[in-house]
């Protein structure tokens, strides 16, 4: 048989909202989840490496992991549980394709769930058996960071798959087990360990406020954890930024021609994102100078901004090279206010549950 495209049509119902509303909620829920997930995943890399570097118990490397690992369950819950919204508006808006894609990678994307199980395990073990899983410890944690980078893996192959339709009728046609990866997708590797060093970075910089906070109660483990924090983020800023020239090289050409003057709004989206991320790089270097005297506040703000032209570049990227095969002004939309008022009074009060739950689990972290 000669391959073909061949892409299922949009759902029959209409969408609940207008396109432009549900692809901004998208965008949001999605910021929620990368700050939750950035966090643990970060913070899991990070703990690895302290374990790996420390000593005795009195070591400060090996107090700097079994602080994070405590904290490791929550964080593991919050980017879960952050991590709904945003796939459901995926489905809403882009069904057709991610169904597909998670249909021709079937028993890769069903692993998702049963190693998610087991890792979210793990860190409950770490947290509160630690001390008992003696010399245990340390490869049950490397377990643990390779099953969530394993879920992060799929989940990267799903959403790059996805974008890839000219792929599917070969796939499906040569293997129909639901056994295919997106591993000759060149732009597979850059995507992934882009998301990965940006979790560390980003883990890295709340880091360095955790210890802000320990010292200002006159914990001088603090100020360990201000110059490894700030260490972690202007190092893997750095690297961070080779990978992602690297991953807008591996894009297609008509997707790079977009971020190249092709389309105003993806060209300054990449412009935005690049200066941006030299400036961190040379503030990071500058904070390293000040220590624990650093000012975390605008470096702060400034990554949140470096995360959102992020989320919309990768907004870019998807529109870019669904071009040809999405037309979301093709399909109808019958607005269902109830509904979208109800989401949105409950997304403010989660948000509230949300600061009061960190407030919370603040204070009983510093106990």
């Amino acid at each position: 048989m000669n391959p073909q495209i061949i892409i299922p049509g949009p759902d029959a119902l209409p969408l609940p909202a207008p396109e432009f509303l549900l692809q901004l909620l998208l965008q949001l829920t999605f910021l929620m989840h990368l700050l939750a997930m950035n966090a643990m995943l970060g913070g899991l890399l990070i703990t690895l490496y302290a374990r790996l570097k420390g000593g005795g118990d009195q070591d400060p490397w090996t107090q700097l992991a079994d602080a994070i690992a405590k904290v490791s369950p929550s964080l593991v819950a919050a980017t879960v549980t952050l991590g709904v919204a945003p796939l459901l508006f995926v489905q809403v808006l882009y069904g057709q394709f991610l169904f597909t894609s998670s249909i021709l990678m079937g028993w890769g994307w069903f692993s998702v769930v049963v190693l998610l199980i087991f890792a979210y395990y793990g860190t409950y073990l770490q947290s509160f058996k630690g001390h008992a899983l003696g010399g245990g410890r340390t490869p049950l944690l490397a377990l643990t960071v390779i099953l969530f980078l394993w879920v992060g893996f799929m989940f990267t192959n799903n959403t790059s798959l996805m974008l890839s339709p000219q792929k599917w009728a070969a796939m499906y046609f040569a293997d129909a087990r639901g056994l295919h990866l997106n591993l000759g997708d060149p732009q597979l590797w850059p995507r992934f360990l882009h998301m990965v060093l940006a979790a560390v970075a980003v883990a890295g910089l709340m880091l360095a406020w955790w210890g802000r906070s320990r010292l200002g109660r006159g914990d001088d483990s603090g100020a360990f954890m201000i110059g490894t924090g700030i260490g972690a983020f202007t190092w893997f800023t750095l690297v961070n930024i080779l990978f992602g020239l690297w991953y807008f090289l591996a894009q297609p050409g008509r997707v790079r021609k977009l971020f190249m003057g092709g389309d105003a709004t993806a060209t300054a989206l990449f412009g935005v994102g690049f200066v941006i991320g030299i400036v961190l790089v040379v503030i990071g270097f500058m904070l390293r100078k000040q220590g624990s005297q650093a000012r975390l506040w605008p470096v702060s703000v400034l990554v949140l901004v470096q995360m959102v032209t992020m989320i919309m570049i990768r907004a870019e990227v998807r529109s870019g090279s669904l071009a040809l095969h999405y037309h979301p002004e093709t399909v109808a939309v019958q607005p269902q206010v109830l509904n979208l008022t109800i989401f949105t009074v409950l997304l403010l009060g989660g948000i509230a549950v949300l600061v009061w739950m960190i407030r919370q689990l603040y204070v009983a972290w510093e106990r």
